[in-house]
C-alpha cells in the first residue's frame, strides 16, 4: 500500500457537524411541512398573531420547512465528497451554509425566525470554518 495522506481532524470534525446539520434540518423541515394547518393556525392565534396574517405565518412556516428540507438534504449529500477532499464540494457545501446562515439571521431579525433553526446555523458556520483552516486547507490542494 502507498503512502496515503491522513484526514486532517478539521475536516473530520466538519464532516460529522455536516451530517448532525443536516440531520436536524430535514426533521425540522419535515415537521414544519407536515404539521396539521388548523393547529399551526390555532397556535399562532393562541400567541396573538393577527387573525388576518395567520395564513400567510402558515405559508411562510412551510415555506420555511421547505428550504430546511432542501438544504439540508443538499449539505449531507455534500458533506462526503468534501471529506473525500473535492475543493469543489466544500465551496458548495460553505456557500450553502453562509447562505443559509445569513437567511436565518435575517428571519430572526424580523422576528420570524426560531431559535434552534438559528443553533443549527451556528453549528453550519462552525463546520465552515474548520475546512479552511490552515491544517485542512493541503487536503483540499493534494492531486
Amino acid at each position: 500500500m502507498g503512502d496515503a495522506p491522513t484526514r486532517p481532524r478539521p475536516v473530520e470534525i466538519a464532516y460529522w457537524l455536516w451530517l448532525a446539520s443536516a440531520a436536524l434540518l430535514v426533521l425540522f423541515g419535515l415537521l414544519a411541512v407536515t404539521t396539521s394547518g388548523s393547529a399551526l393556525r390555532e397556535t399562532l392565534a393562541g400567541r396573538g398573531a393577527d387573525p388576518d396574517s395567520v395564513d400567510a405565518l402558515v405559508l411562510l412556516l412551510r415555506g420555511s420547512g421547505v428550504v430546511s428540507l432542501v438544504v439540508g438534504l443538499a449539505v449531507g449529500l455534500m458533506a462526503g465528497p468534501t471529506r473525500a477532499g473535492d475543493p469543489r464540494f466544500r465551496r458548495a457545501v460553505v456557500a450553502l451554509s453562509v447562505v443559509y446562515t445569513l437567511l436565518q439571521c435575517a428571519l430572526l431579525l424580523t422576528g420570524l425566525g426560531q431559535a434552534p433553526m438559528l443553533l443549527v446555523s451556528i453549528v453550519l458556520s462552525a463546520a465552515s470554518a474548520l475546512v479552511y483552516l490552515r491544517s485542512a486547507t493541503g487536503w483540499f490542494a493534494r492531486e
